[in-house]
């Protein structure tokens, strides 16, 4: 059995490292991002997370 985490986020650059840091355990990580202006894409891929655009 595998497990997914989704998060959604928008301009979250000052969270999101320790939000992804703490679900690392998870098969897979998707970030859901809502328009960020900010490196939260950029973030969360240096994490290893799918990263899906939703504006």
């Amino acid at each position: 059995m595998s497990l997914s985490v989704a998060i959604v986020a928008m301009d979250e650059e000052a969270n999101i490292g320790r939000t992804l840091a703490s679900v690392r355990w998870a098969d897979e990580i998707v970030l859901v991002d809502s328009g960020s202006k900010d490196r939260t894409r950029e973030i969360a891929h240096e994490h290893g997370a799918r990263v899906v655009e939703e504006p």
